[in-house]
Parts: structure tokens; C-alpha cells; sequence
């Protein structure tokens, strides 16, 4: 009984968190930067050599990476929410 109450109150609750998602706004937003290793994956713990490539990604576009808490590893390419600014 007291496991179903428990589960209940769990569900009632997350019915109301908002999951947060970044949203591009404005006319200088920027498209997500997805990074790979030259064409080949990179390895999760290769974030430093991603933030590299993705640095002078955006500096070859005479724009600087925008960096955030929502960049991430997917799928072999690391993804810079952000994108170049």
C-alpha cells in the first residue's frame, strides 16, 4: 500500500517539470554545431579535441563558438548548441 502511494505521489509530481530545452531566439541565433574527427567519430572522452575542431570551425567562419551547459556527445560528434556567433 504504501509503495503505491509512493508511486502515485512520484508520477503526480513529475506531471508537472518541464523538461528545459534550448531555444534559438532572436535574429543572431545560431544553428547547433555538430563536430566530428575529421569525418571519422570521436570518443566521448575526446571533448577537448572537439571543442578544438569546433573553435576552429567557427573562427574559419570569422565567428567565435558559443559554448553551453546543453553541448553534448551524440552519436560519434560532439554538438555545440550554440553553434558560431
Amino acid at each position: 500500500m504504501r509503495m503505491a502511494a509512493a508511486l502515485t505521489l512520484c508520477t503526480m509530481a513529475s506531471a508537472c517539470v518541464q523538461t528545459a530545452v534550448p531555444q534559438a531566439r532572436g535574429p543572431g541565433s545560431a544553428a547547433p554545431l555538430r563536430v566530428t574527427n575529421n569525418g571519422t567519430a570521436f570518443a566521448m572522452d575526446e571533448g577537448a579535441a572537439a571543442r578544438r575542431v569546433a573553435e576552429a570551425t567557427c573562427a574559419a567562419r570569422g565567428q567565435s563558438l558559443r559554448p553551453s551547459i546543453y553541448d553534448r556527445f551524440d552519436a560519434g560528434a560532439w554538438v555545440y548548441v550554440g553553434g558560431c556567433a
